[in-house]
């Protein structure tokens, strides 16, 4: 049988960006990160496409022939002369992500000087992110294992992000939920800003997602529930997050998800907001036709994150943004076969191109698709 298509209704005086074929797409956005997801690597187009999608490449590029000055290591970042130039030890220390806590967590918010490098023993790379690497670390006071997140200086000025990671501090520090990332504090030398961080053990959603190439029903369900909660509350607080992915998500050691890098939000109890910003295939079309936005942004990524989840792929994924854009403004998906009625009708309601008609989260986190996650567990 063939896919079935999606018909989350249209606003019938929708305004087309592209009222031809010869229509060039609007130019791509500095605060927009157009890197391939999915699509493989050597698939032309959709590369270079802004300053922000080159960041990642510049760095790796350099630290990997950094790197190759003292081979050895199976990880480049792991290379002591890469860590020396992040300011870390050198030499990689073994740390336990479970071992007993001498001290009680709560001492990681009661320093009465600021933190230095010297201050953690810095174990193995996790991973990196737009501007940074993360590593596995531990706070030498508390014996508490973090993970301690690198920001280059340079490439936050080059960016012209500098006001967004400061933001990013502001608001993450305060935050306490159960499904978001503890952010314990920040410190920072002449080139980089350090970010502590609750340590995730289990890596991103997103891994996960890779490995298993797509989840069941009950496993999306819990995984949208727990996000749905969470956005509640960043809501409630006058908090937006705009970039809701996988990539962004964290499993802790319970097998726990965790909303992490808040770079893009903002707090705004009366959001009209208009930067353009977050993740090409997590875009809604009220940014890409350069409109306000409100927190009704936050829904549309959750229908794309559940649909990527139950999938295997986001729904409007294509190799040239345009394309890309194309499908978002005009809502055009189609759902394969094994994604249940439920889950299309969740689904639809968040992806609604008027954001009047997109659902509220409130009922959203109401709705029958989710509340079947606790009769599955019951």
């Amino acid at each position: 049988m063939d896919d079935q298509v999606a018909s989350p209704e249209l606003d019938p005086n929708i305004t087309t960006i592209w009222t031809t074929s010869d229509t060039p797409p609007p130019p791509p956005s500095a605060y927009v990160d157009y890197t391939p997801r999915h699509i493989p690597p050597d698939t032309p187009s959709r590369h270079n496409t802004n300053e922000l999608s080159l960041i990642r490449q510049r760095r790796t590029q350099h630290y990997r022939q950094l790197a190759q000055q003292t081979p050895g290591r199976d990880n480049y970042m792991d290379s002591p002369i890469v860590r020396r130039d992040l300011g870390v030890n050198p030499a990689v220390v073994p740390i336990n992500v479970f071992e007993s806590r001498q001290t009680h967590i709560s001492s990681l918010y009661k320093r009465k000087k600021e933190w230095q490098t010297s201050d953690f023993d810095v174990g193995k790379h996790l991973g990196q992110g737009k501007f940074g690497n993360v590593y596995l670390a531990r706070e030498k006071h508390a014996r508490q294992p973090v993970a301690l997140k690198i920001l280059i200086k340079k490439e936050l000025l080059d960016a012209k992000v500098a006001k967004f990671l400061k933001r990013e501090v502001e608001i993450h520090a305060h935050l306490r939920h159960p499904s978001i990332l503890r952010m314990y504090g920040y410190f920072q030398d002449d080139q980089h800003v350090y970010l502590v961080l609750e340590c995730a053990s289990q890596g991103s959603l997103y891994g996960k997602l890779e490995k298993r190439g797509r989840f069941d029903e009950m496993t999306t369900r819990q995984c949208i529930y727990q996000m749905a909660n969470a956005l509640s509350y960043l809501h409630t607080h006058g908090i937006i997050h705009r970039d809701i992915k996988p990539e962004n998500i964290l499993v802790d050691g319970k097998g726990k998800l965790k909303l992490a890098d808040f770079g893009w939000a903002v707090h705004d109890r009366r959001p009209r907001r208009t930067t353009f910003c977050g993740t090409l295939d997590y875009l809604p079309p009220e940014m890409i036709e350069n409109k306000t936005h409100n927190a009704k942004v936050d829904v549309w990524a959750l229908g794309v994150l559940a649909y990527e989840l139950l999938v295997g792929k986001p729904p409007f994924e294509h190799s040239e943004y345009g394309d890309t854009y194309h499908h978002i403004v005009k809502v055009k998906f189609t759902f394969p076969d094994h994604v249940s009625s439920l889950a299309r009708d969740f689904i639809s309601l968040a992806l609604q191109y008027d954001i009047r008609k997109r659902s509220h989260l409130s009922d959203l986190v109401r709705h029958p698709w989710l509340q079947n996650t606790f009769k599955s567990v019951s």
